[in-house]
């Protein structure tokens, strides 16, 4: 039997003390998965993970079964009543709600492993459906054996090596009902498509797993490749070592960033958008951004490219009382200093008028640079390639005069002194999101 390749897995991939979090609905499936795991060889502390949510009559009843079947056994039992009201796309969400359930859990017991008993067949659905709506190479593949912090050791067995298994055991399950139903996607490629394929070869779902396989090995290939090239590092592309490489190679650099975001949030990406971010890489502009979905925009600044959650900041104009902080910077008057760097200014109130404000560029800003005369604030920051991104959040300190005094960790101004000249207030800066500080 191919269970025993599924036990074996197991085996081989835990190791005796180890914390597993067992995601169970208490039908057959995952019934038979939490026996397995439970009786394993090795000293695993399992946690059942089970999620009621609250749309059947019977969704009570299997969770408190689940609670008494867990406390008999000696399982640890988490269950989790669903208390939002999902409106639209309900599969989605609460399959998002699920494993982020699941997720917290690991954290909580510091588990090694969510394992799911997701199997064979699932494999097929997953995959046919995947073609028929789109995807990439790895999402083609389907459902991997090993995936970051999920096991799927069922991917070996079919729905019947799972019944035989329970029949076998005498282990009691419950029946989703809404399975049945054609209405939706998956029931349809479950009942429809799926028996056409067993028919032809009742084994089929290792010839599936065995495609599986071999698209990852392509899809592991590329990505070391990635990784041996340093094509993305700290979730940014540097698009100058883009420039000998293929179409390839850049789109599965952008599928690794938004893997990345998905660990997190969800960021839903059509081929339009990927078709888009490819085009922005090739342009010769310095600087652009294209919206994509949930909140998330694409963004390349030079020759740097990222994807991250929008933002939207407020106009800065504040009067300095000694310290100003926001998300980004730091600034704040300090009594002494050895640094004489861009991120320090030594002023005299003799040269301007207080109080000082912080304030947002606008447009039209002009600033007397010291030992280079009058400058636009736009062109320092061009020729110090800030990207018009960051110039939104970037404080100005200025009198109450208007003349800007410093931009930090770019100019000083022509009030700045020099420490060896007369002044009375010394400011610090210190640029957060790139860690400098003076």
């Amino acid at each position: 039997m191919n269970m025993d390749k599924s036990v074996c897995f197991l085996e081989n991939t835990l190791q005796d003390n180890d914390t597993v979090i067992v995601a169970c609905s208490a039908g057959p499936d995952s019934m038979c998965l939490l026996s397995v795991v439970h009786h394993l060889h090795k000293r695993i502390k399992v946690i059942c993970a089970h999620v009621n949510h609250k749309v059947r009559k019977q969704s009570d009843e299997e969770y408190l079964f689940l609670e008494k079947y867990c406390q008999e056994r000696s399982i640890i039992f988490e269950g989790m009543e669903l208390k939002e009201t999902i409106k639209n796309n309900f599969e989605s969400e609460a399959r998002r709600i699920r494993y982020r359930f699941f997720n917290d859990l690991k954290e909580k017991y510091h588990a090694k492993y969510i394992i799911t008993a997701h199997h064979g067949d699932d494999l097929i659905e997953t995959i046919l459906m995947r073609i028929s709506r789109g995807s990439n190479v790895s999402g083609y593949a389907g459902l991997k054996l090993i995936d970051n912090d999920y096991l799927h050791p069922f991917l070996y067995i079919d729905k019947e090596e799972i019944f035989a298994y329970l029949k076998q055991n005498n282990i009691p399950y419950y029946i989703d009902q809404t399975n049945l139903e054609l209405e939706h996607t998956r029931n349809r490629y479950r009942h429809l498509v799926l028996n056409f394929l067993k028919e032809e070869n009742p084994k089929v779902h290792l010839k599936y797993l065995a495609f599986s396989n071999k698209l990852l090995e392509y899809d592991n290939f590329i990505n070391q490749y990635i990784n041996d090239h340093h094509l993305i590092k700290n979730g940014e592309i540097d698009i100058n070592n883009l420039q000998n490489e293929s179409d390839l190679i850049i789109k599965k650099c952008l599928e690794l960033l938004i893997k990345d975001l998905q660990k997190n949030d969800l960021l839903d990406i059509s081929d339009h958008n990927i078709d888009s971010m490819m085009k922005m890489i090739k342009s010769p502009t310095s600087n652009s951004q294209i919206n994509l979905n949930n909140g998330f925009v694409a963004q390349k600044e030079y020759q740097k490219f990222r994807i991250k959650k929008e933002e939207h900041s407020e106009m800065i104009n504040v009067q300095f009382n000694g310290l100003y902080e926001d998300d980004n910077w730091l600034i704040k008057l300090v009594d002494n200093e050895e640094n004489d760097n861009n991120y320090v200014i030594r002023l005299s109130f003799q040269d301007i008028k207080g109080p000082l404000i912080i304030r947002s560029r606008v447009d039209g800003d002009k600033m007397e640079v010291k030992n280079l005369g009058t400058k636009k604030v736009k062109d320092i920051f061009i020729d110090a390639k800030v990207s018009k991104y960051e110039r939104n959040t970037w404080p100005l300190i200025c009198d109450s005069n208007n003349d800007i005094l410093s931009i930090p960790g770019l100019k000083k101004s022509k009030f700045s002194k020099d420490k060896t000249e007369n002044y009375d207030i010394i400011l610090l800066c210190e640029r957060k999101v790139k860690n400098e500080k003076c």
